[in-house]
């Protein structure tokens, strides 16, 4: 559930941070490519905090 919900998160910012970089530099809009790095980046995230978190941390 939790890598669900980090990956729509990261889709929702990650379009918005898109639509306002290209809508700032002038150029079109690649909807594809902005939900393909978002959802990597989302995944790396996830992917991160899960082997970077210690395992005595997530106990408590």
């Amino acid at each position: 559930m939790k890598l669900i919900v980090t990956l729509f998160w990261a889709l929702v910012l990650g379009q918005v941070v898109g639509y306002i970089a290209t809508a700032l530099s002038g150029v079109p809009d690649p909807e594809l490519w902005t939900t393909l790095i978002s959802l990597l980046f989302g995944l790396f995230v996830y992917l991160f905090q899960a082997v970077a978190v210690e395992k005595d941390a997530k106990a408590n």
